[in-house]
C-alpha cells in the first residue's frame, strides 16, 4: 500500500510557490508515495452594496476568479512538467470553492490522505493552522527558500506530552526509512520527565536505530529557535513535533513553538495535533 501524499496548492489571493512543489515531488520519490494536488477554482460571492460606490465590485470579482484560475493554470504546467522525470504518480484533484471556505475544502481533502505538504510562511500560516485543527492528519512544513534533500537522520522534539507521542507515531513512515533519530529536548522551557524521555530512547534502540540523546537549553532563545539550531547543528533533515500542546487560545496570546514554526521554518518539519 502506497503512501498518499496531498499537496494543497492555493491559488487566491496569493499563489503557493513553485519551490513547494518541487519539494513535495522529492518527498513523495524518496518515500515512494502518490501525490494528489488539489488546486481551487475560487468563486467570490457576491456582494450587494446597501449604498452607491465608486468601486465596480463586479469587475473586481471578475479579476479575482481570474487570478485564480490563471494561478491554478501556472501550478498545473509546472507540476506536470516537474514531474514528468521522476516516475512519481500524481493525480490533480480540481475543485470549485467559494470564499472563505476554501480552506475548510482543503482540511476535508486532506482527511483522505496521509500527510499534507504545506510551504512554512506568514500567507499560508491560516491554511496551515485549519489543516492542523482540522484535516485529523499531520502536514510537513517545508522552508519558503530553499528545495530540501532526502531525509535520513530525524530529530524528535520531545517532551513527553500526548502531541509530541501523537507526532512521532504519524512521522513513523519517515522514522523506517531513516538511518538515524535525534532525540531532542529543552530541559529549561518545561520540567521534562527523565524516565520517560529515557524509555523512549531505549524504545528506538530496541527497534534498531541509532540514537542520539539531546538535551539542550534554550537560554535567551525560544524553544522555537533552539530546537530548529540543535537540529541544524547535528544535521537533521526533518524535525518532528507536536502541534499545539497548549490550546489554540493560549498559543495565540502568548506564542508558541508551533505557531513559530509554520511561519519560519528552517528545515522541514513534520506537525501533528
Amino acid at each position: 500500500m502506497k503512501p498518499q501524499f496531498h499537496l494543497p496548492l492555493s491559488t487566491y489571493p496569493d499563489a503557493s510557490s513553485f519551490t513547494t512543489v518541487d519539494n513535495a515531488i522529492d518527498l513523495a520519490r524518496q518515500n515512494d508515495a502518490h501525490l494528489v494536488a488539489s488546486i481551487p477554482q475560487v468563486r467570490i460571492p457576491q456582494v450587494h452594496q446597501p449604498f452607491p460606490t465608486v468601486i465596480d465590485v463586479d469587475a473586481w470579482r471578475g479579476q479575482a476568479e481570474q487570478y485564480s484560475r490563471d494561478s491554478g493554470t501556472a501550478l498545473r504546467e509546472h507540476l506536470t512538467h516537474a514531474v514528468s522525470e521522476t516516475g512519481v504518480q500524481v493525480r490533480i484533484h480540481g475543485f470549485e470553492a467559494t470564499e472563505p471556505f476554501v480552506y475548510e475544502r482543503f482540511s476535508e481533502i486532506a482527511r483522505c490522505h496521509d500527510l499534507s505538504i504545506i510551504e512554512a510562511s506568514e500567507l499560508s500560516r491560516q491554511l496551515s493552522e485549519t489543516l492542523l485543527f482540522g484535516s485529523g492528519r499531520p502536514i510537513v512544513l517545508y522552508p519558503a527558500t530553499s528545495i530540501c534533500s532526502r531525509v535520513d537522520t530525524i530529530a524528535v522534539a520531545w517532551d513527553g506530552s500526548a502531541t509530541a507521542a501523537r507526532a512521532l507515531s504519524c512521522a513513523r513512515i519517515f522514522i523506517e526509512r531513516a538511518t538515524k533519530v535525534q532525540v531532542i529536548s529543552i530541559s529549561d522551557d518545561k520540567v521534562i520527565d527523565e524516565a520517560n524521555r529515557s524509555l523512549l530512547i531505549s524504545s528506538l534502540k530496541h527497534s534498531g536505530f541509532d540514537v542520539e540523546d539531546v538535551s539542550i537549553q534554550a537560554g535567551g532563545e525560544t524553544a522555537t529557535a533552539a530546537l530548529q539550531s540543535a537540529a541544524l547543528e547535528r544535521k537533521a533533515d526533518l524535525l518532528v513535533a507536536g502541534g499545539f500542546g497548549h490550546s489554540r487560545l493560549r498559543e495565540f496570546i502568548l506564542g508558541g513553538v508551533t505557531r513559530e514554526l509554520l511561519a519560519r521554518a528552517e528545515l522541514p518539519v513534520l506537525l501533528a495535533h
